[in-house]
């Protein structure tokens, strides 16, 4: 076993809550669990079983983390750091957005409520994408069951007791009807199946490049695949990828939302759509704080 630890300076206005409500949603505890000031997480580092503590604490996170191998301890740290810092959403230019809602009317009455929001991020593009895919078009309750026994089902434990997300591999090497015992449509089955086959063989990869026009390609190549939409690629891109304006304007939440902040009795899917427009690149971000307003 390889164990490191360390700690992480926060922003001044760091808000621990989204991240807490994020990895505290499924109360069986399956992978993930949350409590007042922390949580803990399961992962894969370097292919072994793993997981990581993070305990808030002011302007600080205290990390913790084991590998259930022995490994280089600067590598594991190294990559525990980076994946701590992408999920509790520091390299996020939040600064930038707010500057602008703050100067914008409507906006400035929504930050009163979020203002220093981050968009908590999945451990990986993999676990976001059929996060994604079984959230389609059900409740969070019933999308967090599902993913609670997918996981169970098909993941690996670590010595904490929790479970790893099931990789590719392990999915491809499954038939597409084994999902269905965990509470996934026909589709949704077919689907993660279809996608987890593509990444097995090399024919698609979650693993983002540096050419400047990843998310645009990315988002091409999710969309050829059967029952994958523009939601699922833009919140895969929000929770996978921290990209900040994808348009989230189906999403119920987000319509109920948009019609509270606006004060009007009723508004369309492509009406949201254009009002989301104006904000650009913030999309993603601002669907985010439309979430957390009370």
């Amino acid at each position: 076993m390889t164990n490191v630890s360390f700690t992480v300076s926060l922003p001044e206005n760091y808000r621990s809550r989204e991240v807490l409500q994020y990895y505290g949603r499924d109360k069986t505890e399956t992978s993930e669990k949350a409590w007042k000031d922390g949580f803990k997480k399961a992962l894969w580092v370097k292919n072994y079983p793993a997981h990581f503590v993070v305990n808030f604490d002011g302007f600080h996170a205290y990390v913790d983390a084991n590998v259930d191998a022995r490994l280089n301890k600067a590598t594991v740290k190294r990559v525990i750091d980076s994946v701590v810092s992408s999920v509790l959403g520091l390299p996020q230019p939040v600064a930038e957005f707010e500057s602008m809602a703050f100067a914008d009317r409507i906006l400035k009455r929504m930050l009163r409520q979020t203002a220093g929001l981050r968009v908590p991020q999945s451990v990986s593009a993999w676990e976001a994408l059929v996060g994604s895919i079984i959230g389609q078009q059900v409740s969070v309750v019933a999308a967090t069951s599902t993913r609670s026994r997918f996981i169970k089902g098909l993941g690996v434990a670590n010595t904490s007791g929790l479970y790893c997300f099931p990789t590719p591999k392990i999915i491809a090497s499954c038939k597409a009807n084994d999902l269905r015992e965990f509470g996934m449509s026909h589709a949704k089955a077919n689907t993660i199946h279809r996608v987890a086959t593509s990444i097995d063989l090399g024919e698609f990869s979650l693993d983002k490049d540096s050419t400047g026009h990843f998310f645009e390609k990315f988002s091409r190549q999710l969309l050829s695949y059967k029952g994958i939409g523009p939601w699922t690629v833009n919140y895969t891109l929000l929770r996978g990828y921290a990209f900040l304006d994808g348009s989230l304007h189906g999403d119920v939440v987000i319509r109920k939302k948009t019609l509270e902040l606006l004060g009007k009795s009723m508004i369309s899917t492509e009406e949201v759509e254009q009002w989301l427009t104006q904000y650009r690149p913030w999309r993603g971000l601002l669907a985010a704080h439309l979430w957390a307003m009370s």
